[in-house]
């Protein structure tokens, strides 16, 4: 009568049986942690290149706004606007290969009362994005102090910004003030701006790039007063 257990072989094959399952199970679950991690990655960088665009088309549709609502009065703040006229635009801006950056003025309703008039600036510090938001009190004809400026997203590879005058060609320029050059000088403003913004992972291995037509609306007398 044969005795009761396994013998030696039966148990080095059942040895081996289990040791191949519990492999072919760490790689499968390896597999698994790291497909999340890479779509992790994927879903960050997009979300921070859909937020730098978002904030950017905002802060560039508002753009020379000088009005605001107050307890149902269109108002605008005597004290601290300044003219969108040509001496003082409401719109500059750097044109780089890449990185470009603009400073802005409008007023907002979001804001508590003497602070609706915004002064709002783009700047990179390396492959980081930084962004001002200062009251216009704070920064007199754009030049808002290099001290109110705080990270908005890093790993932003690129923001280029090209800006349709309102010429009848639509003339594409890369600075805002770039728009005198159009034959008609009642035509001489920023109608819209083409915005790209690319995101990178960190360590580099996924770029995500997206783009949007942003139009300007409040520039139309820039160029007029």
């Amino acid at each position: 009568m044969r005795p009761k257990g396994l013998t030696i072989l039966e148990l080095m094959v059942a040895l081996a049986i289990f040791g191949i399952v519990l492999g072919l199970a760490t790689r499968f679950f390896a597999s698994q942690s790291q497909d999340t991690r890479i779509i992790q990655a994927r879903n960050e960088v997009q979300d921070r290149a859909r937020l730098v665009l978002q904030l950017v088309s905002q802060d560039l549709i508002l753009a020379g706004s000088s009005r605001f609502i107050r307890n149902n009065r269109i108002l605008f703040d005597e004290t601290n606007w300044v003219s969108c006229a040509p001496g003082t635009p409401c719109l500059t801006g750097t044109d780089d290969s890449s990185r470009d950056t603009f400073t802005t003025r409008y007023h907002s309703s979001l804001y508590p009362s003497s602070q609706e008039c915004r002064a709002v600036g783009y700047r990179f510090d390396g492959t980081t994005l930084l962004r001002a938001d200062v009251p216009c009190s704070q920064a007199p004809t754009n030049n808002i102090p290099t001290s109110s400026y705080r990270e908005l997203a890093p790993n932003i590879t690129q923001l280029n910004i090209r800006y349709v005058c309102g010429d009848a060609a639509a003339t594409e320029v890369g600075l805002p003030s770039g728009c005198i050059v159009v034959a008609n000088p009642t035509e001489r403003f920023v109608r819209a701006a083409l915005v790209t913004v690319t995101a990178v992972s960190p360590q580099g291995d996924y770029t995500y790039t997206i783009a949007q037509r942003v139009p300007i609306r409040n520039l139309k007398t820039d160029e007029v007063l």
